[in-house]
């Protein structure tokens, strides 16, 4: 047994290196010639047709002579043996066609001249659609080649409306609804589009959803989009819902469309408008009104603080307005058979600043008592809209704000007196009022003169025991009623005030420039002097009404001699203006210069030009000077001219004198002074280049 073991173990090695060195050899041999790859120079494309249509797949291949071609029709490529029917010849050469014999009505057209394998369907039908390919299968030279898959579709427009399902109206709010729209049927599947009030309605968002059905006993499709309303309210009452149908295959283009209406019952909806001006004031009226609106009409009515006020029932509410008022709450509601709906507005209303709690007008301390009687604060609440600053003084500077004023700082007897506190509202005046700060012991004393009456004087005195006596002194002598002084007092708890009428001219001398004023008061604690009034004469009324009668008529004077000043300077300048516009011509002074001398210039003028040499054109030129001379000397010139000829003989004599000349387009002319000659549109006597020596 085991000599038969090892002759099995012996062949089988033996047999397994056979069997590998020939893998190997064949291996080695493949490798040593290199593969092809075979490729499909024109592929077949998607075809949509009707049914009973003929049609064709292309397919031309590069292959080699051995590959086979073969079609696949949903990814199944046995189709079976073919069946030579005939052959076609055109001019790119022979063309064979075979029939499938397991399926009659696809035929294979071969050119095996130019590589055509080129699939036909006679009388397409629904059993045909599906995926086509064209495949060149593998050989030892060369590599498979396949196409692209290909879809073949039957079309099949839809012969009828969409379909629009909606739920049974109203609508409820809360209440969630499906709107159902259906296409129909056709192949391809037909597109749809809902709209809402001409606006489209995402069919991919969460309330929509998009279904394709397959109906199998016509092979159609159907589509199906559903959205849900989920909480239908006033934004859905009265909408129109449009489904719109939409096939586009190739030629056939058509849009068919359905609507509904929806209705929907919703909770009412309330808001007030106001129908004043803002701010509201006290002592006026404002306006409101309650808009609201529902499916069913809602029904109103107004409450007032939570207060209901069923006799309102009118859309309109006129409510006085008054500082009782303020920060209250008006308010309405709408009801209808789905719901309740309150709204409301809070009355701001403003209103000057009313004293809760005034400062009293004077405040005793006692620094030497520590007992519960002793005051610590002092409040100052108001009630206002808006709310007030209060602000606390003392002669004119800030010490604190708010409604409290702390008296534990006041520890000193310097520091009673007058104080203030300043109460400013937004939109009212400000209240601002004194009050008085004293600490026990002797008296404190303010003296003022009364505003409205200028002869009268007043004496605050302060005290927390009685007072014993008040003296008015003026220059350290005491004042007594009489004919120019009459003093009263008069008492209250704390506070004395004495008054002082007097008379100007008799009480104070008018040599006396310093008079001095002064209240003297005397309680249990001792006596206490006034700060020291200043009386000057200057403050009597009538001395003050002279004063001003004295200005206002020396200024009447002053404006008077101003008025007359420039009334005169306005003359002159007006005399002066006119006197110089008589003088046209500048007037300049020069050498003497005569008569004679102007004539001899004048005949001197014939010779000027040198372009002149015709003996001719020089008499003529000579001629009209001396016509020009004759006609431009008349009578009167004659005499003129003597008068100048005798004062050119006098100046010869030794007499130098300079005559008064005018110049005018640089010509020289004696100025006529005795008799009044104008020459005015006379053109010049002559012209010469060259310049007139004088």
């Amino acid at each position: 047994m085991i000599a038969i073991y090892h002759l099995q173990l012996s062949l089988s090695i033996v047999l397994y290196l056979i069997l590998s060195s020939t893998n190997t050899i064949v291996h080695t041999f493949a490798n040593s010639a290199q593969r092809i790859n075979q490729k499909i120079l024109v592929g077949p494309n998607h075809i949509n047709a009707y049914s009973g249509e003929t049609i064709q797949f292309p397919c031309i291949v590069s292959k080699q002579s051995n590959a086979i071609v073969t079609w696949c029709w949903n990814d199944f490529c046995t189709l079976g043996r073919t069946q030579l029917i005939h052959h076609e010849t055109t001019i790119d050469g022979l063309i064979s066609i075979y029939q499938y014999q397991a399926y009659p009505r696809f035929r294979l057209s071969v050119n095996e001249r130019h590589n055509h394998y080129n699939l036909s369907i006679i009388h397409v039908s629904n059993k045909d659609e599906g995926v086509f390919q064209c495949q060149v299968q593998r050989t030892m030279n060369a590599n498979e080649a396949r196409s692209e898959r290909v879809q073949l579709t039957l079309i099949d427009p839809p012969n009828g409306l969409p379909t629009l399902i909606i739920p049974s109206m109203p609508l409820k709010q809360e209440q969630s609804a499906n709107i159902t729209c259906l296409s129909s049927p056709s192949k391809p599947a037909s597109l749809l589009i809902l709209y809402k009030n001409d606006e489209i309605i995402d069919g991919l968002s969460s309330s929509a959803k998009l279904s394709f059905e397959l109906n199998t006993d016509t092979n159609k499709n159907l589509t199906k989009l559903i959205y849900t309303i989920n909480n239908p309210d006033s934004s859905w009452n009265n909408v129109l819902i449009r489904c719109e149908q939409i096939y586009n295959i190739e030629k056939q283009n058509s849009q068919l469309d359905v609507t509904a209406k929806i209705h929907v019952y919703y909770k009412p909806k309330a808001r007030i408008e106001s129908q004043n001006r803002y701010p509201l004031t006290a002592n006026s009226t404002a306006t409101f009104r309650c808009i609201v609106h529902g499916n069913p009409e809602p029904k109103l009515r107004w409450f007032a603080n939570s207060m209901d006020l069923t006799s309102l029932t009118s859309s309109i509410i006129n409510i006085p307005l008054s500082k009782n008022v303020h920060n209250h709450s008006i308010g309405c509601t709408a009801v209808n058979s789905v719901g309740v709906t309150n709204t409301s507005i809070r009355l701001l209303i403003r209103y000057p600043p009313v004293f809760i709690i005034r400062p009293p007008k004077i405040v005793v301390l006692d620094l030497n008592s520590k007992s519960s009687s002793n005051p610590t604060i002092i409040r100052c609440i108001v009630d206002s809209y808006p709310r007030s600053k209060i602000i606390w003084y003392r002669y004119g500077e800030i010490i604190t704000e708010g409604s409290l004023f702390n008296l534990e700082n006041i520890t000193k007897r310097d520091q009673q007196g007058v104080y203030s506190y300043k109460i400013e509202t937004d939109g009212f005046d400000t209240i601002q009022n004194d009050f008085i700060i004293y600490i026990k012991g002797k008296p404190l004393i303010y003296i003022q003169e009364s505003k409205q009456h200028k002869r009268l004087f007043e004496c605050h005195v302060y005290s927390s025991s009685p007072i014993l006596s008040i003296i008015w002194k003026l220059n350290d002598q005491s004042i007594e009623s009489n004919d120019q002084s009459s003093i009263s007092t008069t008492c209250d708890e704390n506070i004395c005030i004495s008054k002082l009428i007097h008379d100007y001219r008799k009480l104070i001398p008018s040599s006396q420039t310093l008079n001095r004023l002064s209240c003297i008061a005397e309680n249990e604690f001792g006596i206490e002097h006034s700060r020291l009034y200043q009386l000057e004469r200057s403050n009597d009324p009538s001395m003050v009404l002279v004063v001003i009668i004295l200005c206002t008529f020396t200024l009447i004077i002053l404006f008077s001699i101003i008025a007359i000043y420039c009334c005169c300077r306005a003359r002159y300048i007006r005399k002066k203006h006119n006197s110089s516009n008589k003088k046209k011509l500048p007037i300049v002074f020069d050498e003497h210069y005569s008569i004679n001398e102007l004539i001899k210039e004048v005949g001197s003028l014939k010779t000027c030009n040198t372009s002149l040499n015709n003996t001719d054109q020089l008499s003529f030129k000579m001629e009209s000077t001396d016509h020009l001379l004759t006609t431009l000397f008349n009578k009167n010139t004659k005499k003129l001219l003597d008068d100048l000829s005798n004062e050119s003989s006098t100046n010869s004599a030794s007499f130098h004198s300079k005559s008064t000349t005018t110049i005018y387009n640089n010509e020289y002319s004696p100025r006529l002074t005795e008799a009044d000659f104008t020459f005015s549109g006379i053109s010049p006597l002559y012209t010469c280049p060259h310049p007139m020596n004088v």
